[in-house]
């Protein structure tokens, strides 16, 4: 490193902030700094961030010492406007070489788009470093924005929890500023609970060797490996730990140098089911759950203390006081709940809103009921209907059970195995736990059918009722969650029924919604509005797989056409485009037939009846004869393509074709004096365009 070139480093101290502020202000303070040094003209090597419950660090490397000069180019009147007949500089050129503080003799010319300007030449000298860090700094620290803030001290600066102590420095050079009330200095504190005294940062190179002496491990990525090396090293005695990455990711934010405790729970836990023994023990303290060396869950489990190993008799003693109060408190839940059984709770649902303008939860499996059930006919999947109406009526019962009131993790978790608990079969049983998936847009998809049909039926049945009371999502506003929920139904109709339409049954179940839902002004054109976010979203999962815009445009725009139907034929028939490109003249396809559109779209406009039908006995040139015949056997052809799901082979005709079309066009007038045979003419171009109308739409490529 230079005399010229040194590292910068701020750190922000502060009481613990919420595990889930800190990865979102990371990403502000590094994209303000970027902004910030770019703005300013400030070479800088890698930009990065730091963060602890207590610290949140920006380290700059190789950060210049001065920003770049600057040349600005200041344009003035035009050069006809600068002078006047005699050659003198006119008012307009003293005035604006007075206002940049030169003479009109100094000034350029320069040619623009507006012709030749008088031109001043500003050259500004790049400024210190330490002068432009003094306002960069705390202007980072201003601009971070938290979900809630807190104000603590008479200034009123507001942050997500109290700033304590800030780090500055550029080199050893500390850059002074102020910010509710705390001035930048060189030190910070360690380890909270264990050393409050003073650390000296002399080099920012220097801050992570430092900090990690003093117990704190502030590089996030660093300190995770940490906690999983504690943990597994821990645990290793007696069984392994149930993975959890989440878990990992938020005691990342809640420790700043991760100890692993290995502790223990009461036997007589283990007669609790052990996916809520897993959730109880995670909530309850955040810790790992344990299986033995055969894999059984244990009764062991996993906390992650904040300091060195020392103590730790006190701490095991401390979390197994709170998990084993917790587990008491769910071994109490799970046994009412089992006495209660789970058809009790169905009635039960009539007092949970679903939504204040849409009704209950009891109404909302009723209506859940009806589509399952049409699903079920529409398709001729034979689904037992009694089993389908029995896990329909309980898929939402275990809202109300006092272990999913507790944990609502467990919901459709505990209905599962509840109803097992009451000799309910598999099928039915794992449906209830299942009719929630995906749980994430790329999650795993129900696994039996009568979950699937469960699933899609809950989903339409709340984008249709959120429709038709105006709550769609707009912008990044999706309260409700609706633009997972549709794009889980995509993925469930891609892969369970690729070539079906689901547009009938989603029309139906707006039939099903509550008068007052109905009758809500925005319910007019809802289902409408639902099949364009449906669209919507579909072309989004193409975008996001790297598909280009015209071509997915070019599948979906024709795809429409039948509504909700084919999904899951989209990605094949992009693909068979993206080969069509590669062969003979399919460039000039796509004008073909925007001529063919152009053409059929004045006809409209000038309200000329297209017949449905092509009279061949009108047809008298070769050329629209030819067109006619091979459209006819290129027509029968494709639709068997199509069927066979043969798409490459439908591109082929397409090409075929198009020596007949190119024909028609130059031999043929298609807007014949003839009122009859131009009518018939454009029927045929109708035709053509009908072959593939379903398949592409030509006009959306480039």
């Amino acid at each position: 490193m230079t005399e010229q070139i040194k590292n910068a480093l701020l750190e922000i101290g502060a009481e613990e902030i919420p595990a889930s502020y800190i990865e979102p202000a990371l990403k502000q303070i590094e994209e303000f700094a970027v902004k910030s040094f770019n703005n300013e003209g400030l070479k800088y090597g890698a930009i990065k961030t730091y963060a602890t419950p207590r610290r949140l660090v920006l380290f700059v490397e190789n950060l210049d010492s001065k920003s770049s000069d600057k040349t600005e180019e200041i344009l003035g009147p035009s050069v006809q406007a600068a002078k006047d007949a005699n050659g003198n500089f006119t008012q307009a050129a003293i005035g604006f070489a007075s206002k940049n503080g030169t003479t009109p003799e100094k000034l350029t010319v320069k040619n623009s788009d507006k012709g030749d300007r008088l031109c001043f030449v500003k050259k500004t000298k790049g400024e210190k470093t330490e002068i432009l860090l003094s306002n960069i700094f705390p202007e980072i620290i201003k601009n971070i924005h938290f979900p809630k803030n807190m104000v603590w001290e008479e200034s009123g600066f507001k942050f997500a929890r109290p700033v304590r102590n800030i780090i500055a420095l550029y080199g050893k050079k500390v850059i002074k500023f102020k910010i509710a009330g705390v001035k930048s200095d060189n030190w910070t504190i360690g380890l909270h609970a264990i050393d409050k005294s003073r650390i000296k940062i002399d080099l920012p190179e220097n801050y992570l060797v430092k900090m990690k002496n003093k117990l704190v491990i502030s590089d996030q990525n660093e300190r995770k490996e940490a906690i999983k090396k504690s943990v597994n090293e821990t645990v290793k005695t007696v069984g392994s730990v149930i993975e959890d990455e989440s878990l990992v990711d938020e005691i990342n934010y809640l420790v700043e140098y991760p100890t692993a405790v290995l502790c223990e729970f009461d036997k007589k836990y283990l007669d609790l089911p052990p996916e809520a023994l897993t959730v109880c023990i995670k909530k309850s303290q955040k810790c790992f759950a344990v299986l033995d060396k055969q894999g059984i869950f244990s009764n062991y489990f996993i906390d992650v203390k904040n300091g060195i190993s020392e103590y730790q008799e006190i701490a095991r003693e401390g979390y197994e006081k709170v998990v084993g109060a917790r587990l008491a408190d769910a071994e109490f839940f799970y046994k009412n709940d089992l006495k209660k059984g789970l058809e009790g709770n169905i009635e039960k649902l009539k007092g949970i809103v679903f939504h204040k303008e849409i009704g209950t939860i009891y109404e909302k499996v009723e209506r859940v009921n009806k589509i399952t059930q049409l699903i079920n006919k529409e398709f001729n999947l034979g689904i037992n209907a009694d089993d389908l109406e029995k896990a329909v009526m309980l898929s939402k019962a275990d809202l109300v059970s006092e272990m999913v009131f507790e944990y609502g993790e467990l919901q459709g978790v505990m209905g599962k195995i509840y109803a097992r608990k009451s000799g309910i079969k598999d099928e039915v049983a794992d449906a209830i736990e299942q009719h929630y998936w995906p749980i994430s847009a790329s999650g795993k998809l129900p696994e039996n059918r009568i979950a699937l049909l469960i699933s899609l039926a809950d989903k339409i049945d709340s984008l249709s009722a959120n429709f038709s009371i105006g709550l769609e999502p707009s912008g990044s506003a999706d309260p409700y969650a609706l633009r997972r929920a549709g794009i889980a139904l995509i993925r469930m109709i891609k892969e369970n029924f690729p070539k079906d339409s689901v547009a009938s049954i989603v029309e139906k179940s707006f039939e099903f919604l509550p008068e007052k839902v109905k009758a809500n002004p925005k319910a007019k054109d809802a289902h409408q509005r639902l099949f364009n976010f449906f669209w919507q979203r579909i072309e989004s999962i193409l975008e996001s797989q790297g598909y280009e815009h015209g071509e997915i445009k070019a599948i979906t725009n024709a795809a429409k056409t039948e509504k909700l139907r084919s999904f899951g034929t989209l990605e094949p028939k992009i693909e068979s485009l993206r080969n069509a490109k590669t062969k003979g003249d399919f460039a000039a396809i796509s004008e073909v037939f925007k001529r063919i559109n152009n053409i059929l779209a004045q006809a409209k406009k000038q309200n000329i009846e297209i017949p449905a039908d092509v009279n061949e006995a009108l047809l008298s040139d070769e050329a629209e004869k030819a067109l006619y015949v091979e459209s006819k056997s290129v027509k029968t052809e494709v639709d068997k393509y199509l069927s066979q799901n043969e798409y490459n082979a439908v591109f082929d005709k397409v090409l075929e074709l198009k020596p007949y079309i190119d024909s028609f066009f130059e031999k043929v007038m298609v807007m014949a004096e003839d009122e009859s045979i131009k009518k018939n003419r454009i029927a045929l171009l109708n035709s053509v365009k009908n072959i593939f109308a379903g398949f592409v739409d030509f006009s959306a490529l480039q």
